[in-house]
């Protein structure tokens, strides 16, 4: 009988806001939550093809630096750096549609580790190139 001053379970807007959010993702879309966290989300994506596109400028000069030649640059390998992020949240962004807040922060969760491992794998498939280009060149 006493009120305390604590939100009941009915008025807490917490709830009602996750509530709200897996209404919308049970017809398919993205309620306003949902797309908070695939915004925040984005922005470590963005991180990565940042760091791509800086790799696509750094590496012919790397090459030139080093007597290699700009028609050893492995552009193909660069290009799939730069896309790679851009993919993947694609994919996560659609994945994710008629999931509930926490499983579409998981999706996006999973597909940055993805990217993150690519990636590394990119620059390691890139160093394994370089002696080829340059018993070549």
């Amino acid at each position: 009988m006493s009120d305390t001053g604590s939100i009941s379970e009915s008025d807490n807007p917490i709830e009602a806001v996750v509530a709200d959010d897996a209404a919308e993702a049970t017809r398919g879309r993205y309620g306003w939550l949902s797309l908070i966290v695939a915004f925040l989300f984005a922005l470590f994506y963005v991180y990565d093809l940042w760091e791509a596109v800086g790799t696509m400028f750094a590496l012919p000069a790397f090459y030139d630096a080093y007597g290699i030649g700009a028609q050893y640059v492995p552009w193909w390998l660069l290009w799939i750096g730069v896309l790679l992020p851009i993919a993947v949240y694609v994919i996560a962004f659609i994945g994710g549609r008629r999931r509930n807040v926490f499983g579409k922060a998981l999706i996006f969760l999973v597909g940055l580790a993805v990217v993150a491992g690519l990636s590394l794998g990119v620059i390691a498939f890139e160093e394994i190139l370089r002696p080829v280009a340059l018993i070549s060149g």
